[in-house]
């Protein structure tokens, strides 16, 4: 169910020279740890979903129902305005 790449430095470093190129603010934390919940970002994390309520499993499990996280590829595309994993927003 992971799909793309995950690498923290390389997201990171794409996703400067974006709004670099582009012109666009710089929103995502300078080092990928969000401000809100302590999560890289940039790192995938494997959920389930059980009552209505998210859990945190392995990326290995058999429970596995959804991935968070910014892989490279679009960290290099897409500005980053929030935290995927705990919804929090860095342009408010």
């Amino acid at each position: 169910m992971k799909s793309g790449k995950y690498d923290s430095a390389l997201a990171i470093k794409k996703q400067k020279e974006l709004c670099e190129k582009e012109g666009y603010p710089h929103f995502a934390p300078n080092t990928g740890i969000c401000w809100n919940c302590h999560r890289n970002i940039y790192g995938p994390i494997g959920w389930k979903y059980e009552h209505g309520y998210r859990k945190k499993v392995s990326l290995d499990s058999p429970d596995l129902e959804h991935v968070t996280g910014i892989t490279v590829e679009k960290a290099s595309k897409e500005l980053v305005t929030g935290c995927p994993h705990c919804n929090r927003s860095y342009c408010d």
